[in-house]
């Protein structure tokens, strides 16, 4: 018995082969590619992983799924990216796992976050939801990490309109991922406890109904030749907003280091000064009106509502914000689009509606 279509398995090799990964399992979403990550991890009851607040809630969400503890550790003020020190020191007995969310397709610091595990029992799974094509000393994002989730619901070289992937180099994932995804059920007749014949399956774990759909895969296919050419465009894109957006003296651009190739899924700009971001909700709302999709990522993650009702351990135990850096990182950014329509010609309109402000 075999679930998956014959056009989900070439999805699966082609995206592995792009990617340079051994083993890529497609998923329904970017949730479901989380959660099966977690799962694969060995994530369980009462378990605790390091997050960044400096994602979407899915992240928070998936880890709950499994019971396990969220631990919201602090980001680096000037990239959004997790910072390698705080979760040095988050870092407990109970840790589990560390999800390295590549905010803005901007590759958080792979190498630093090995060296603080080194001869610990955690997995670093890395969320490249909006890193697809991103590069990390060299190698593509996807091939760093044992695990590695890609989500298909955004307009950034894959579409699918939902659909996610888990990538990984372990055989023993791999089946984790696969029997997850498949509802738990063991389709390959080696790995039966007892054969009652042809017709015969065996359910092993309480997995999930995660599979992609045939729609999905024949969607993503062919997307996978023209992935590069869109990443090339929206490299370029960010070089414009680098070059356009330097000489405006109320604003802070990414850093633009070299360990690595930014996907630039948008590109964030911090306003400094009290006055410019008190004036925040009417710049996006402003550029917005003039045709230029801007948005804010992300409300911190422990600050939506739901998990404000459940409360955290850490509420009774820290004085002040449970990550100062991260709230002070959402008050401050405005994430600019990063599109092919996205010319010369917006840019120059996005750098006077600022100035004019």
């Amino acid at each position: 018995m075999e679930k998956r279509t014959k056009i989900v398995k070439e999805f699966e090799e082609a995206f592995a082969h792009v990617i340079g990964a051994k083993y890529a399992v497609a998923v329904a979403n970017g949730t479901a590619a989380l959660h099966a990550a977690l799962y694969a991890a060995g994530v369980s009851h009462k378990d605790e992983v390091i997050l960044s607040p400096n994602a979407h809630p899915e992240v928070a969400h998936a880890i709950r799924y499994l019971d396990a503890v969220p631990t919201y550790t602090d980001i680096d003020q000037q990239t959004g990216l997790l910072d390698p020190e705080a979760v040095r020191w988050r870092i407990s007995d109970k840790t589990k796992a560390i999800i390295a969310t590549h905010y803005a397709g901007q590759p958080c610091a792979m190498v630093e976050l090995e060296k603080i595990i080194q001869g610990k029992e955690i997995v670093i799974i890395e969320d490249a939801s909006q890193a697809l094509g991103a590069t990390y000393g060299g190698r593509k994002v996807g091939t760093v990490s044992p695990l590695t989730v890609f989500d298909f619901s955004h307009a950034q070289g894959i579409y699918t309109e939902l659909g996610g992937m888990v990538t990984t180099h372990s055989q023993e994932y791999y089946r984790w991922l696969t029997l997850f995804r498949d509802t738990g059920l063991m389709l390959d007749q080696a790995e039966w406890i007892k054969n009652e014949g042809p017709w015969h399956y065996e359910a092993q774990e309480i997995g999930f109904n995660y599979q992609m759909t045939s729609l999905q895969a024949a969607m993503g296919l062919p997307q996978l030749a023209k992935m590069n050419q869109m990443q090339a465009q929206r490299r370029e894109i960010a070089k414009k907003y680098f070059a356009g957006l330097a000489e405006l003296s109320g604003l802070e651009l990414p850093k633009n280091e070299a360990v690595g190739d930014a996907a630039w899924y948008s590109f964030p700009v911090l306003l400094k000064g009290e006055q410019l971001i008190n004036r925040r909700r009417e710049i996006v709302e402003r550029l917005i009106q003039q045709g230029i999709p801007a948005s804010v990522q992300f409300y911190p993650i422990y600050l939506h509502p739901i998990y404000l009702w459940q409360g955290h351990p850490d509420v009774c135990t820290i004085e002040g914000p449970l990550c100062p850096r991260a709230e002070d990182f959402y008050q401050r950014v405005i994430n600019l689009p990063v599109q092919s329509k996205i010319d010369e010609e917006s840019i120059k309109k996005i750098v006077e509606i600022v100035n004019g402000i």
